[in-house]
């Protein structure tokens, strides 16, 4: 039975993935650049959870519980906010792009995504301390790299993500940059009756 890598996420928009990969293509140019591996732009996403790799026949089963969460949750507009570092920026191993998520739209559809899932993906990780946010690069050591004073001196471009779709993905690994590939796409909204625009 083949197994797939899955996760489920919300795409990012043309026009902020433009304005961010102009940016990075900016920075990784730099002299003093740090030492970061930097993602593909064409796989920019914000996740909102991560299956692992599960039977590849479960996958209509996963469309289907999906749909519920996703067509309850209200559509909206969120605002790129700044770049930040995981763990910390001394020890950063990855660099984000973080969404502005004031009255936590998108943190409210990841719990309701993670929970219709669990049944069938027990092991699903609850990320309980969700933060909105796409990657941009990765610490080639993995210990990771002190980044402090590369991000005081770096901003990242306003934008906008339209949260009006959730996608389940499929990675394909090897050969160069992870590739995803789009499994479904599902309509944000189609029973919440109205669309918000929520900026911060």
């Amino acid at each position: 039975m083949e197994k797939w890598r899955c996760f489920v996420a919300v795409p990012v928009p043309p026009a902020l993935r433009a304005s961010l990969a102009s940016e990075v293509g900016r920075w990784s140019d730099e002299r003093e650049a740090p030492n970061l591996r930097w993602t593909d732009p064409a796989g920019w996403h914000v996740t909102l959870a991560f299956l692992g790799w599960q039977d590849s026949t479960l996958v209509p089963a996963l469309v289907d519980v999906l749909k519920a969460p996703v067509a309850a949750a209200v559509p909206a507009t969120l605002e790129g906010a700044a770049l930040g570092a995981f763990p910390t920026p001394r020890r950063a191993r990855v660099v984000w792009y973080g969404i502005s998520d004031p009255v936590e739209r998108l943190g409210r559809l990841a719990a309701a995504v993670r929970s219709a899932l669990t049944p069938l993906v027990p092991q699903l990780v609850d990320e309980s301390a969700f933060r909105a946010h796409l990657t941009l690069a990765r610490a080639r050591d993995e210990r990771g790299t002190n980044l402090t004073a590369w991000l005081a001196t770096h901003a990242a471009p306003a934008g906008s993500l339209a949260v009006d779709r959730v996608v389940l993905y499929r990675s394909h690994l090897g050969g160069g940059p992870a590739r995803y590939e789009e499994l479904e796409s599902l309509p944000v909204g189609v029973n919440a009756g109205v669309e918000a625009s929520v900026h911060g």
